[in-house]
């Protein structure tokens, strides 16, 4: 008897691997941008279901943070881009830098469960802040599991925000 989950463990593991490749010349492209910078830092990486994660680590210094993450914003686009052009296929790594995004990102979702709340409350639409798209993705799946509200993302970039509103 064959019980068919939907998905081929054939493609999960190349998924797995691509995103091990990804991880590994994304971390290249940051250590040989670190040198030329001649900044410190050690470089974790975190492979999930869906995406690698490389995160700098004792960077010592908000340089490649940025005024409220400009800096980490281009080096993510240029790693997407350079991973992408050896890859020749969609890049899923992103790039943190001392847990800033991930900070950020929490503080994102908590502003999220507030506006959730508020909604229920005041039965009135809520919009969040300009969001890329990942952490757009992330309040999308919070307010899905909330129940009792929908979102939908609302603007162009780089202004799109997700927008809570109450569920028929």
């Amino acid at each position: 008897m064959s019980t068919d989950t939907g998905t081929d463990p054939q493609d999960e593991g190349t998924l797995v691997e691509q995103l091990d490749e990804d991880a590994d010349l994304a971390a290249d492209f940051v250590e040989g941008l670190l040198d030329i910078l001649d900044l410190p830092g050690d470089i974790d990486i975190e492979v999930k279901e869906d995406q690698a994660v490389v995160t700098v680590q004792d960077v010592g210094s908000g340089l490649l943070i940025g005024r409220r993450g400009a800096t980490l914003d281009a080096l993510q686009e240029l790693v997407r881009c350079s991973v992408q052009r050896q890859t020749e296929r969609r890049s899923h790594v992103r790039v943190d830098v001392e847990g800033y995004r991930a900070r950020q990102l929490e503080k994102l979702r908590e502003r999220c469960r507030e506006a959730i709340a508020e909604v229920r409350e005041t039965n009135a639409p809520v919009k969040l802040e300009p969001m890329d798209a990942y952490e757009r993705k992330m309040m999308h799946d919070l307010a899905a599991s909330a129940g009792g509200v929908t979102s939908a993302s609302e603007g162009a970039e780089p202004r799109r925000r997700v927008v809570i509103r109450p569920a028929d």
